[in-house]
């Protein structure tokens, strides 16, 4: 009866309602002691349980602590220093490193896949991938040469990029005017320049350009005269200056459709400048064609060789118009007339009337130039003026003034010697202008 009473109140886990039940049970004290400990025993296991529960969580969260720690993505400003693979990380590690192969350019923006690697004593080795956004978001800095400049209306263009001194920025920049502004006519604008990363990101300054009209044409400030031998080529142009105020390089063009480069002479070639805006101015030069020169011969041999002549042809007491006959008759009777490669300096000419005895006209005036020098005579050279044959002779002065002396029998055998002017001229008209010269060019001739 006791055993199922205590069965009963143990099995039923309750206690009977009647008192007089647990007062009839004889072991109700020893129960309540048993039941005690039984319920010490469920304690100490649920706080077992709880505690292995907080530990496995505590491990759980501590692996998931250490595991998170790479950032799914990086953002930086492109142009900033290169990053540490620190700054990938959530919380600092010891034997963290960037995975071989991994490769970024922080001053090129884009998107790039980072592969970082962590040796961790007890989980290991671990991988990881991130992503690396380097961003452009800073405009460039443009700084100007100048803040004002002027231009010249009808400019062929005006460029944005010749008037910025430096464009800073991590990319290439393009450099621009904002609007089509029109350089064309007079009048000031405030045209701002634009430059433009790769990014999109702009800078813009304002650049005041007055626009002036320019009507004021090319000016020659240097014309020289160009002596050529004959049959070379030339550049004409060197022989002319142009300078312009608004065109740096002015249009230059030739006429030299007069010149003969295979014939000796003096031609007229004439230039024509032209500025960017339309204005334009006229200059000239003369061109002498020349004979080549001999090479290999000295003055001195010439000078040696006329005082040899003369002292075979002059005699004491001669005055000086009697010793310019001499030479003239020497030159004449001497030199044998020869269309030939003609020369034109006087060493030349004089070499080869002196050593070679035959030539042309030019051959003749040079040969007796230098003997009359030689002999102390005074002289000078004339040309006529160029036509379809050239012609050359000298004036000689004796004490008397100038008079015309062409050591060379004329066509019908004619020999001037010691003329007039008026007789020249006389002469020339009547035998097609064969003396034809332009008389300001020399002094007064008797």
């Amino acid at each position: 009866m006791h055993g199922c009473l205590i069965r009963q109140y143990c099995i039923g886990g309750f206690w009977a309602k009647s008192y007089a039940m647990r007062k009839k049970c004889l072991t109700y004290p020893r129960m309540v002691k048993m039941m005690k400990k039984l319920n010490k025993k469920k304690k100490v296991i649920i706080a077992i349980d709880i505690a292995i529960l907080a530990l496995a969580g505590a491990l759980i969260a501590f692996y998931n602590y250490k595991t998170d720690l790479v950032y799914s993505e990086v953002t930086i400003e492109a142009g900033n220093t290169s990053p540490d693979v620190a700054e990938f990380l959530k919380h600092q590690e010891d034997g963290v490193g960037f995975a071989d192969g991994t490769s970024f350019d922080v001053n090129v923006p884009g998107d790039y896949d980072v592969g970082i690697v962590w040796s961790a004593k007890i989980l290991g080795v671990r991988e990881y991938q991130t992503v690396l956004h380097v961003v452009d978001t800073t405009a460039p800095v443009i700084e100007l040469s100048e803040d004002e400049i002027s231009v010249w209306a009808n400019a062929e263009s005006v460029n944005a990029e010749d008037y910025v001194a430096s464009v800073s920025d991590v990319t290439e920049c393009k450099v621009e005017f904002k609007e089509d502004y029109d350089f064309t006519k007079q009048g000031e604008i405030n045209a701002v320049i634009v430059a433009t990363d790769t990014s999109g990101n702009v800078a813009e300054k304002t650049l005041k350009v007055n626009v002036v009209d320019d009507t004021t044409p090319p000016v020659f400030v240097q014309t020289v005269d160009m002596e050529v031998a004959m049959g070379d080529s030339v550049s004409y142009k060197k022989a002319v200056t142009v300078e312009d105020d608004y065109d740096e390089n002015p249009e230059i063009t030739v006429d030299s459709s007069q010149v003969k480069l295979t014939k000796r002479g003096t031609y007229k070639v004439y230039f024509t400048a032209t500025d960017a805006s339309g204005n334009s101015s006229k200059a000239s030069i003369n061109v002498h064609v020349v004979a080549s020169k001999l090479d290999g011969i000295t003055m001195d041999e010439v000078n040696a060789k006329a005082d040899e002549v003369l002292a075979s042809i002059l005699r004491p007491g001669m005055s000086q118009k009697e010793q310019a006959k001499a030479i003239y008759d020497y030159v004449v009777n001497s030199i044998t007339y020869m269309e030939m490669e003609t020369v034109d300096d006087i060493l030349s000419g004089a070499y080869r009337g002196l050593f070679y005895k035959r030539g042309d006209c030019t051959v003749n005036q040079k040969t007796a130039e230098v003997l009359l020098n030689r002999a102390g005579i005074k002289n000078m050279e004339i040309q006529k003026i160029p036509d379809t044959r050239g012609h050359y002779w000298l004036l000689i002065d004796v004490g008397e003034g100038w008079y015309h002396y062409d050591a060379i029998k004329q066509l019908d055998g004619t020999q001037i010697f010691y003329w007039h002017d008026a007789d020249l001229w006389n002469f020339s008209n009547s035998h097609k202008n064969t003396h034809n010269y332009d008389p300001s060019k020399y002094p007064t001739i008797q």
